[in-house]
């Protein structure tokens, strides 16, 4: 099997991690006013990020992804798209380039994330 990759390909990846940035950008302002007003700990603030993170990535890669085809490739570069310019705009908001352990692990569930919604999104174009 063969990547061949066009413009609409390209296009489509772009989208798919624009639109992930964009949706996590509004859930965490969401979740921010929420954990303003609930007391909730750090831990629960954690595992509710991770859930934020899954659902902006399948979420673009749905929205952006309109070719039935190399989902998993796509999918991937858009998970891992996502954690690289999240990581950027939260670090800036945040004050602090800091790398921890998370970032790892969050760089690895978002590449995860990112080439299992590509590759349902493929399957679920292709029974259109």
């Amino acid at each position: 099997m063969s990547l061949k990759l066009n413009k609409k390909d390209f296009f489509e990846m772009f989208k798919g991690i624009l639109f992930s940035i964009i949706i996590s950008l509004l859930l965490v302002v969401i979740f921010a006013v929420i954990v303003k007003f609930a007391n909730l700990s750090q831990k629960a603030v954690q595992i509710v990020n991770v859930f934020l993170k899954i659902i902006s990535i399948f979420f673009g890669t749905l929205l952006a992804i309109k070719s039935g085809k190399q989902g998993l490739f796509k999918g991937s570069i858009i998970g891992l798209f996502f954690v690289l310019i999240s990581y950027l705009i939260f670090s800036l908001i945040n004050g602090s380039f800091a790398i921890n352990p998370l970032t790892a692990f969050d760089v690895i569930f978002c590449l995860a994330a990112g080439l299992l919604s590509g590759i349902f999104t493929v399957n679920v174009r292709r029974e259109k």
